[in-house]
């Protein structure tokens, strides 16, 4: 049987409950569950916020790159922007760019603190 947390956040969202209550274990376990339903009912936007808000990293990084494999640009470089992982988010965002997704190309460079590239991004192209 689901938790019922999990059910109102699945049916409300995730801004109907106060989580800050529980236990940091029992917070990531509640978000995580709603992060995976979220995840099968291809509500991937929605998946990632939960992810973000657990703090959930790991889990991230490894959706952004099963996105990037399935050549889903966008979901995963919004996957990567809390990561802040360098490596990734430069790559992504020159995938961005070649998809002409600027804005997103800009926040991605500033999430891995590229402000040089991001501001360039945003003066010459993100209009």
């Amino acid at each position: 049987m689901e938790h019922p947390i999990v059910e109102k956040i699945l049916k409300e969202g995730i801004n109907s409950v106060n989580l800050s209550m529980l236990d940091e274990s029992s917070r990531k376990n509640i978000l995580s569950d709603v992060a995976e339903k979220l995840y099968r009912q291809s509500k991937f936007v929605e998946a990632i916020e939960v992810m973000t808000i657990a703090h959930d990293n790991e889990k991230l990084l490894d959706m952004g790159d099963l996105f990037l494999r399935e050549s889903k640009v966008e979901l995963a470089t919004i996957c990567f922007i809390p990561t802040k992982d360098k490596e990734r988010l430069n790559n992504a965002a020159v995938l961005c760019i070649q998809s002409k997704k600027y804005r997103l190309a800009a926040e991605a460079y500033r999430a891995a603190d590229n402000r040089q590239m991001a501001s360039f991004i945003e003066q010459n192209f993100a209009k």
